[in-house]
């Protein structure tokens, strides 16, 4: 009966975590397509002027640039 209760216990703070990974990952989608979206409607001499050229965006609204 013990192992049944600490298997479910285990269970639960696997979901628990699983839950707060998917806020988390949600969060962090929607603060880069805000990004997105405001990169977006920068002009191109806008963004040459921050040193972000247009294919760029995704890359760093997503943190998947390389660092320099």
């Amino acid at each position: 009966m013990t192992a049944l209760i600490m298997t479910a216990d285990t269970i639960g703070h696997k979901i628990k975590d699983w839950f707060k990974r998917l806020v988390e990952d949600a969060k962090k989608h929607n603060k880069a397509q805000i990004t997105i979206k405001e990169l977006s409607a920068l002009t191109d001499h806008e963004l040459n002027d921050i040193g972000i050229a247009r294919g760029e965006i995704y890359s760093i609204a997503y943190n998947l640039e390389e660092k320099r």
